[in-house]
């Protein structure tokens, strides 16, 4: 069912049923006033017809109540009301047309008991009411009349047609209303029809910027930059991974092909050996970088944590890191040590980390002149753990820094370097994946500082793996 359907049957059902709501509390509202008249008006009849005939005429002399005449057959006269007068006792003294006297003794009960009551009489609607004359005698008069309906019933056919107009003229402005209502939802899809995957440059537009189809069109334009943006890191991706394996594996190549021309010696096969060994490990470092990087986005929820003490880790990486690359400088120190020793371990992958660490003693070194790298270890007044890795390199300029995340990006300035441009964009989704903070401190010709905030542990609660 089409949303325009769908949202004229619901105004429909809406305005139908606050209609018949309304109607048949006017309906219900009118019945009662027309019933409160209609008894309103026998009990005048009863009470004059009363004070008539079973009323004192003088203090002294009382009225002469004479006995009905009684009738053994059915009413045969057709008449639409009656008033007479009982004893308390049920026995009648009058009537205002010969009617049979058939009153159930439970009116009579019933007046006894409440006072004025209302009964149905055959095809009569009957009001009972208890009366005292001047001279103190009790009577019971009741006082019957057929009850008109034609002013209800007049009331019913305006209301039911009123509400067949109202509900016509509700669906034609209903279907028309949600025509409206949809039409800047046909414009969205009209635009978003017009997109094509090869040109992502194109945005929605949208006239009125404050209700909930703006907020819808801002939502999916900030949708289409993450997905443009998504799709240049795949183009610089593919353009970039090209390279980073194109150029080692044609100078593989050509040193393989340059020696088997003609034969070598000995130290030549060695060092065409060494050297096609030193392109292969760089491929070998920037394919574990990439899949690392794949599975963190692809399934960082699945990556198990497990407690870890943090000046261990850096001990153990910088030896890592030291034993790989013995011309490396690393001092590491640490500032202050906790009283509790609970904050020295956190919740983290091993792994992971410790690759995080190693690409940034490795960048600190590799860009310092004299290949050194300061890293220490403190801890904040709140029990935070924050590791800073200090390097003597030519720093980085303020333009450049939000960019030395992104994956395979190289700074001009640092092209000679030998590297992958994927470390920073590696490490950087290690530590949003154990939500740590990274914060990067830099002026151009006196190093970098990288400042790592891990996020407060509570130290009453023990840290689960």
């Amino acid at each position: 069912m089409q949303i325009r359907v769908r949202l004229t049957l619901q105004f429909i059902l809406i305005a139908a049923s606050i209609l018949v709501v309304a109607f048949f509390y006017i309906h219900f509202q009118f019945k009662l006033n027309l019933q409160d008249e209609y008894y309103d008006s026998l009990r005048s009849k009863a009470l004059l017809i009363a004070e008539m005939v079973a009323g004192k005429k003088t203090d002294e002399q009382e009225f002469k109540i004479e006995a009905p005449t009684e009738m053994s057959s059915p009413l045969v006269a057709d008449y639409p009301e009656n008033i007479s007068i009982y004893t308390p006792d049920g026995k009648r003294l009058y009537s205002f047309n010969p009617a049979p006297n058939d009153i159930k003794q439970a009116a009579f009960d019933d007046v006894r008991i409440y006072g004025e009551c209302r009964f149905p009489h055959g095809k009569f609607s009957a009001l009972a009411i208890p009366y005292m004359n001047k001279a103190g005698e009790s009577y019971v008069i009741i006082a019957e009349s057929v009850f008109d309906q034609v002013h209800l019933d007049n009331l019913t056919q305006i209301l039911i047609l009123v509400f067949l107009i109202s509900i016509t003229l509700v669906a034609i402005g209903g279907w028309f209303f949600a025509r409206q209502a949809l039409a800047p939802v046909s414009r969205i899809m009209n635009q978003v029809d017009a997109l094509l995957p090869t040109d992502m440059s194109h945005r929605l537009v949208t006239t009125n910027q404050h209700d909930e189809l703006s907020r819808l069109v801002i939502t999916f334009n900030k949708l289409l930059d993450r997905i443009q943006q998504v799709f240049g890191l795949q183009k610089m991706f593919l353009s970039n991974i090209s390279h980073e394996l194109k150029n080692p594996l044609n100078v593989i190549v050509s040193q393989v092909e340059v020696t088997l021309q003609n034969e070598r010696s000995e130290e030549e096969y060695v060092a065409t050996l060494s050297s096609v060994l030193s392109d292969v490990k760089e491929l070998n470092d920037v394919a574990d970088k990439l899949m690392q990087m794949a599975r963190i986005n692809s399934d960082g929820a699945m990556i198990r944590f497990q407690p870890l003490r943090i000046d261990e880790m850096i001990w153990q990486t910088k030896e890592t890191l030291l034993k790989n690359h013995p011309e490396y400088t690393i001092h590491f120190e640490v500032v202050n040590l906790p009283d509790n020793e609970q904050q020295l371990f956190f919740n983290g992958n091993e792994q992971l980390l410790r690759t995080a660490l190693i690409n940034l003693m490795d960048n600190g070194c590799k860009f310092s002149p004299d290949k050194k790298v300061k890293a220490s270890l403190s801890f904040s007044s709140e029990g935070a753990i924050i590791i800073e890795f200090t390097d003597n390199g030519p720093g980085i300029p303020q333009e450049e820094l939000p960019m030395i995340f992104n994956a395979f990006y190289r700074s001009p300035r640092t092209s000679t370097v030998k590297g992958s441009g994927i470390g920073l964009s590696l490490v950087q989704s290690i530590l949003k994946l154990h939500h740590i903070e990274l914060n990067v401190n830099s002026r151009s010709g006196h190093g970098t500082t990288f400042i790592l905030i891990f996020p407060v542990v509570s130290v009453e609660e023990p840290i689960k793996e």
